[in-house]
């Protein structure tokens, strides 16, 4: 475990420090290598200034800080940690190979339960990386979380989490609640970072038990959108997506067994007449948010809807497989 100023996090003892280092991999070994308890018992030395939070607890019952508590200002907020605080959970035993997963690619991903994730957060034990658009991220977002959006697996050119150490815990977010948490967390774990968790609630969760949030409106729970539709069931596994290119905003979701897709998605400043782009396997779709989420995807690439199919550009994917 790499040494962090006490500023930033409460010190590790040795024999703990040990006890934390686990690898997140493959499904082979997962189990075998990443069994981890939260082991923080020395108090830091640094001098604090910042004004102590208030101590809080809700049906998780975890004392911390909340949303709307006089929060210290986060001197590094490209490090993914938020600032230290004066009231964090009482220390608790983490066996992480209890959690369940979920498989993307070669990797098998570890979902981390919001009580969890909460817990590693106020203790300063994990780096927090949020999945989505930038546009969704300045509106509002875990505080003290970087902005590292899920994708193609291009990596930004200016993701601060390419600069971490490889061997800390990162825990991966977004809204859907942990489709692209979890592409991102495999993205990352085929880079070789070694204890990638996505968040298993998602976004949601963590709004909802009102945990320290950031941004220009972070309060705000933008509504709740729904796109369905078919493909061939020959795509079951891969991803639908859906875009709103003027701002970037993004969410996936996988195609079940019987070629059906449910995108839901809470993009930020957008309307029925809204154009939003459907990409799956078998097409491209693009139409208004609201002739979309009123009708269904059909797997021939039109929307159809109690009156009839509506307008769309749609682009069929003819490769065969």
């Amino acid at each position: 475990m790499i040494d962090r100023p006490l500023s930033r996090r409460r010190a590790i003892k040795s024999i703990g420090a040990a006890a934390l280092v686990g690898v997140a991999g493959c499904s082979s070994d997962s189990d075998q290598t990443d069994t981890e308890s939260s082991t923080s018992t020395e108090t830091p030395t640094a001098t604090r200034t910042e004004t102590a939070t208030s101590t809080q607890s809700d049906s998780l019952g975890l004392d911390g800080p909340r949303h709307g508590d006089d929060l210290p200002a986060d001197p590094d907020p490209t490090n993914g940690y938020p600032p230290e605080f004066e009231v964090v959970p009482e220390e608790r035993s983490i066996d992480t190979a209890e959690f369940e997963t979920l498989t993307r690619g070669d990797f098998e991903v570890k979902l981390v339960p919001t009580d969890v994730a909460y817990y590693w957060y106020a203790r300063g034990e994990a780096r927090f990386a949020d999945t989505r658009s930038e546009s969704e991220f300045e509106v509002s977002h875990i505080f003290g979380a970087v902005l590292s959006p899920a994708g193609d697996g291009i990596d930004l050119p200016d993701d601060p989490v390419l600069e971490w150490p490889t061997d800390d815990r990162i825990v991966t977010y977004c809204d859907c609640p942990h489709h692209l948490s979890s592409l991102r967390a495999a993205s990352l774990m085929n880079r070789g970072y070694e204890r990638v968790y996505a968040l298993d609630e998602g976004f949601g969760a963590w709004r909802e038990h009102n945990f320290p949030l950031a941004g220009t409106d972070a309060g705000r729970t933008p509504p709740t959108r729904t796109i369905t539709g078919t493909v061939p069931t020959q795509y079951e596994g891969e991803t639908a997506w859906a875009f709103h290119t003027e701002s970037n905003q993004r969410e996936a979701t996988e195609i079940t067994s019987d070629g059906s897709y449910t995108l839901e998605f809470r993009f930020v400043d957008v309307t029925a007449e809204s154009t939003i782009r459907v990409e799956t396997p078998a097409y491209e779709v693009t139409a208004p948010l609201g002739d979309l989420t009123n009708g269904t995807v059909t797997s021939d690439g039109t929307v159809s809807a109690s009156g009839g199919t509506t307008n769309t550009t749609n682009t069929a994917n003819t490769s065969t497989r």
